[in-house]
C-alpha cells in the first residue's frame, strides 16, 4: 500500500482493518528501523523494506533460506547468492534504476519505457520485462539464464556458473564462444524478436566452456525506432571486445547481417594463438 508512493495514515488504517494504535505503532517502529519515512501523516517505504517484502516472498516459496554474498553490482541492478532450504543456490536480482549511472543510460533511449514514473515503478517494470524476456529465450536457448521467480522489483534466476566476459578469463575456444554469442543474438532477434540493447563483454558469463547472455530488462523489439542502431551497437560491441581481448575476429558488418538472418554463416577467425586477453 506504501509501494512508490505517500500513503496518509488514514488510508493506511482503512486498508489495513486495523486498530489506529496498531497502526501508528507499527509505523513508528518501521521508522525506527529505517524502513519506512515519513513526511507528516503521509508515509513511504524505503527500498530496504521493499527487499524485505521480496525476500518473504521467496521465502514463503521454499525458494530462499539464507541471504549469500553479492554476486555482482551493476548500473541498475544488485545481484545476491540465496540458499534454498534444498541447498540450492539461485541469484536474486534486485533492481535499482534510481541510480545516477543508470540515468545516463536511460537518456540515450529516446523513447524509454521509464519516463515520467516513478523509480519504484521503473523497477517493477524491469523485473517484469526481464522475467517474460528470459521465459521467451530460455523456449528458445539454454545461453541465457532461468529465470525461476518474480516478485515487485526482484527476479529470481537459477545461479550460472562463471565470471563476466569482462574479466578476460581464459576460454577454452574463443572463436566457438563468439560463434555462440552471436547465434543466440540471432535467435533473439530471429524468433523471438528481440534485441539486448545493452550487449557487451559486462553482461555475458562464462566459464571457459560457454557463454550465457545474461541483463535483459532494456530489450526492445525490431519496430523499435532505434532497433537497427541498438542491434548494431550490441553487435559491434561484442566483436571489439573479442579482437581485442582474444584477438578474435569476424567482418562487421558479415556478423551484423548474421544476427539479422541476412546470411547463414560466420567467419570466425584468430588473429592471435594466445586464449587470454592482456591488461
Amino acid at each position: 500500500m506504501l509501494e512508490g508512493r505517500n500513503t496518509n495514515f488514514d488510508a493506511i488504517v482503512r486498508m489495513s482493518g486495523q486498530p489506529a494504535q496498531r497502526i501508528r505503532f507499527a509505523l513508528d517502529e518501521l521508522g525506527k528501523r529505517r524502513l519506512i519515512g515519513s513526511a507528516g501523516e503521509n508515509y513511504t517505504l524505503y527500498t530496504s523494506a521493499l527487499d524485505l517484502l521480496a525476500l518473504k516472498h521467496y521465502a514463503d516459496r521454499d525458494y530462499a533460506m539464507a541471504l549469500g554474498k553479492l554476486i555482482a553490482k551493476g548500473k541498475e541492478s544488485d545481484v545476491y547468492e540465496v540458499l534454498s532450504p534444498k541447498s540450492e543456490l539461485f541469484a536474486l536480482k534486485l533492481f535499482r534504476l534510481g541510480r545516477t549511472s543508470f540515468r545516463d543510460v536511460k537518456r540515450k533511449r529516446s523513447t524509454s519505457t521509464f519516463d515520467s514514473i516513478s523509480w519504484v515503478t521503473s523497477n517493477y517494470k524491469a523485473a517484469r520485462h526481464e522475467f517474460a524476456a528470459l521465459q521467451m529465450l530460455r523456449k528458445l536457448t539454454e545461453n541465457v539464464p532461468t529465470a525461476v521467480d518474480r516478485d515487485r522489483h526482484t527476479v529470481l534466476l537459477h545461479e550460472l556458473p562463471g565470471v563476466r566476459l569482462s574479466q578476460r578469463p581464459e576460454l577454452e575456444d574463443p572463436e566457438e564462444i563468439l560463434s555462440s554469442i552471436l547465434q543466440t543474438a540471432r535467435e533473439a532477434y530471429m524468433v523471438a524478436k528481440m534485441i539486448n540493447g545493452d550487449l557487451s563483454e559486462y553482461n555475458i558469463l562464462t566459464d571457459g566452456r560457454r557463454a550465457w547472455l545474461i541483463d535483459w530488462p532494456q530489450w526492445v523489439g525490431p519496430t523499435h525506432p532505434n532497433a537497427g542502431e541498438l542491434l548494431r551497437r550490441d553487435v559491434f560491441t561484442v566483436l571489439r571486445f573479442f579482437v581485442r581481448a582474444y584477438g578474435v575476429k569476424v567482418d562487421d558488418e558479415r556478423a551484423l547481417k548474421y544476427v539479422r538472418g541476412e546470411v547463414d554463416s560466420l567467419k570466425v577467425r584468430r588473429g592471435r594463438s594466445s586464449t587470454r586477453g592482456s591488461g
